[in-house]
């Protein structure tokens, strides 16, 4: 399948429940030919300014949607860790998720257009002491669109952090359309961070599939700031017994016609798992944002906790969001629950610093720090939260 082809015969329209808030019909006006692989040489500076400044990493970057070795640190990698180029892996029914391409016909077009992508497996009972960054960089003086593909197996009782980050250098138009599939094994850890800093023309279809086996546990924190146009989906499949997936986010469009979405999709299939989604945002000026959580619980799931939350802070009357929470439930011993909440600056705190000498900038900027801090408290990496703490505007 290319470009033109998905366009006539694949593209979403809002007549589809699942993308009833989304206009695709800019996509249809773009040809968006696929990247070309860079020159490593004029990255380096980039890349070493972009280093995370506290704590430990191990860097793996890719650039215009290319694993780039010569750019990361090889040499910093564990003999017992195995990371390569995706297309150097041979093809695998262990590893491979299918895609409904009615759901996710982004990630459908992925599997057609795969430039390139990092593949990292962990061999059981074994930690990574040091986070993986993966970098994406984006540069160029002419459109294009990159489909990298990342796959992550985690052994048995193995654990590992990633910090997903994604970053422009152009101000170039351009499509990212990444699928990222987790694997993980009995009592396998995985904490995973996601930035999204894309450019301001950019168009960002990110893809998470995480599959998890017999009491393995998933912590996913997720932050997205740039593009024009920027949606997730996020599916998780608790497989086996006991398994966990805390998963967060904080999205902060500022620009006029800037869109950001969240599509959630966490399946119990199994007894006694346990997930949670906390998704807040705040936006401003004419931006537009959308999340959709789905608990789904099948019939053998007893005894599962799940629990979903979104909660909005209009800072304009021009912004909007649209919040969707969705239960599915098969068993009748369950605790599930769900909540959204949007508003606009709660004026009776507000005047209760005033009253107290704080001037109205600070008391406003207190306010939505207090607002976005229950999902920055669960960043445990130094180096991420520096980051984090650089892209909100207001600290």
């Amino acid at each position: 399948m290319n470009w033109d082809t998905f366009v006539k015969t694949s593209l979403p329209t809002r007549k589809q429940e699942r993308f009833k808030y989304t206009d695709f019909t800019f996509l249809a006006k773009k040809t968006f030919p696929l990247a070309k692989p860079i020159d490593p040489a004029r990255l380096r500076k980039a890349i070493h300014q972009h280093r995370l400044q506290r704590g430990d990493a191990i860097l793996l970057v890719l650039v215009n949607g290319y694993f780039m070795r010569a750019l990361s640190d090889m040499t910093k990698l564990p003999k017992q860790v195995s990371v390569c180029n995706l297309s150097e892996v041979k093809t695998s029914t262990h590893w491979t998720l299918p895609i409904d391409a009615n759901k996710y016909p982004f990630a459908n077009l992925n599997t057609s257009l795969c430039t390139d992508g990092v593949f990292l497996q962990l061999p059981d009972h074994y930690e990574l002491e040091m986070p993986i960054h993966l970098l994406s960089i984006t540069l160029g003086e002419e459109e294009f669109a990159a489909h990298p593909a990342n796959l992550f197996v985690l052994g048995e009782k193995s654990k590992l952090t990633v910090v997903e980050e994604y970053f422009s250098c152009t101000d170039q138009a351009y499509l990212m359309n990444i699928v990222t599939t987790c694997i993980l094994n009995k009592h396998a850890d995985l904490t995973y961070y996601k930035i999204q800093q894309e450019g301001k023309k950019a168009t960002h279809f990110s893809h998470l599939f995480i599959q998890q086996k017999q009491d393995s546990h998933v912590r996913l924190t997720s932050f997205a700031f740039g593009g024009t146009f920027a949606r997730d989906e996020i599916a998780v499949t608790l497989q086996e017994t006991g398994a966990t997936c805390h998963t967060a986010a904080f999205y902060h469009p500022q620009q006029d016609n800037q869109y950001i979405d969240y599509h959630v999709d966490i399946h119990h299939m199994a007894p006694l798992s346990q997930s949670d989604m906390l998704y807040k945002g705040i936006l401003e000026n004419k931006s537009r944002a959308v999340f959709n959580g789905k608990l789904q619980v099948e019939k053998d799931a007893q005894k599962i906790v799940a629990h979903q939350a979104n909660h909005n802070l209009l800072l304009s009357h021009e912004a909007e969001v649209y919040s969707k929470p969705e239960l599915e439930i098969y068993a009748d011993d369950v605790k599930c629950k769900h909540g959204a909440t949007t508003g606009q600056i709660d004026q009776e705190a507000l005047f209760y610093l005033r009253a107290r000498g704080i001037e109205e900038k600070t008391a406003r900027e207190m306010l939505l720090e207090g607002f976005s801090e229950e999902i920055m408290q669960r960043i445990t990496h130094a180096g991420v939260k520096l980051r984090v703490e650089e892209m909100v505007q207001w600290r």
